[in-house]
């Protein structure tokens, strides 16, 4: 309780913190739901808590969830695009448990938004008169927004990546398997982290702009917005043309999916990217029933009306070029040691 600090502490941020941003969730995609309970689930109800807690606040509390798109990755096709509301099926998150504990944390924002109105502080006079007789502030609720973040990747300057994250973890293996799996189409739809940051930023912003804890353009509960990159350019098979023209040395076969895995699994040598071999499983096929149509091929199509709306980064966001890509090659050649 508390935040495992002292009252005194605990009042005095309840008191002066103007925004609070949610960003931390442990990405392990092998870990079950129930593994996210006690710290992850537990600790966003503490933080939402805290958003509220204070009768002497004039101004709300902005509070921004940093969901995943991995959220609503099994909704069905037939529902396409993927709106900026809350999801109420659990199924249309995929079956990881790092997909359902974001499945949850969403609802339980939506329910604490619709529980907690924005709501002014009673200043009125409690006889009418010359206001020797004040009524103490009611508590001045939240505002909230899920910011559902799609697949990030390295910033826009160095190509450093977080090298727990999947692709990254994929790309490395090619100095060592002198091979890569062949996802041909697949759009690199991904997000360089500092143009999220921005976005983030920008739609934090943008909350201070309206008034009321409940917009009236949100019917459909919490107010979501999507933070990804649209484009379908570059795809994976540029991203294998720009590694061979960066290192002409390296040769790299391009494999069926799950040759490439099979060639992973054997491998005797210490990988980091073993531990994914149940996730690429997953992802090449096997093991995970496809909803309504979906496959392999299957992208996943969202709003972002919202999101554009909000955030100047976002309707200016634009496809990786050869240089982000290059740079973020030679990032990972030199995490391996190339």
């Amino acid at each position: 309780l508390n935040l495992g600090i002292s009252s005194d502490k605990y009042a005095n941020l309840a008191n002066t913190t103007n925004i609070i941003i949610h960003a931390a969730w442990a990405v392990n995609f092998t870990a079950r739901l129930r593994s996210f309970e006690k710290d992850h689930i537990a600790g966003l109800s503490h933080l939402l808590n805290l958003s509220k807690s204070s009768p002497k606040r004039t101004e709300p509390v902005r509070f921004l969830f940093l969901s995943s798109t991995a959220s609503v990755t099994n909704t069905p096709v037939s529902k396409y695009p993927i709106t900026e509301n809350i999801s109420l099926n659990p199924d249309e998150a995929s079956p990881l448990g790092y997909s359902r504990s974001k499945w949850v944390a969403e609802n339980i924002c939506n329910a604490f938004y619709e529980k907690v109105s924005t709501v002014a502080p009673n200043h009125h006079d409690n006889d009418g008169s010359n206001g020797s007789d004040v009524a103490p502030p009611t508590t001045l609720g939240p505002k909230i927004a899920i910011l559902r973040i799609g697949q990030l990747t390295s910033d826009t300057l160095s190509g450093i990546w977080n090298t727990s994250e999947a692709y990254p973890l994929m790309l490395s293996t090619a100095p060592l398997l002198h091979a890569l799996p062949d996802l041909e189409s697949l759009p690199l739809d991904w997000l360089p982290v500092d143009t999220a940051a921005k976005a983030v930023l920008q739609v934090a912003d943008n909350m201070i702009t309206n008034p009321s804890g409940k917009p009236a353009t949100d019917t459909n509960g919490c107010p979501v917005v999507h933070i990804l990159n649209p484009s379908t350019k570059p795809t994976w098979s540029d991203l294998l043309a720009c590694i061979r023209r960066a290192s002409p040395g390296l040769d790299i076969e391009v494999l069926p999916p799950k040759v490439w895995l099979a060639r992973l699994e054997a491998y005797e040598g210490d990988m980091p990217a073993k531990k994914l071999v149940g996730l690429w499983k997953g992802a090449f096929g096997e093991g995970v029933d496809k909803e309504d149509g979906q496959d392999e091929g299957t992208r996943m199509v969202v709003e972002m009306e919202k999101a554009k709306s909000m955030s100047e980064t976002m309707r200016r966001v634009r496809p990786l070029d050869e240089g982000f890509l290059e740079r973020m090659w030679r990032w990972v050649e030199g995490l391996v040691g190339v």
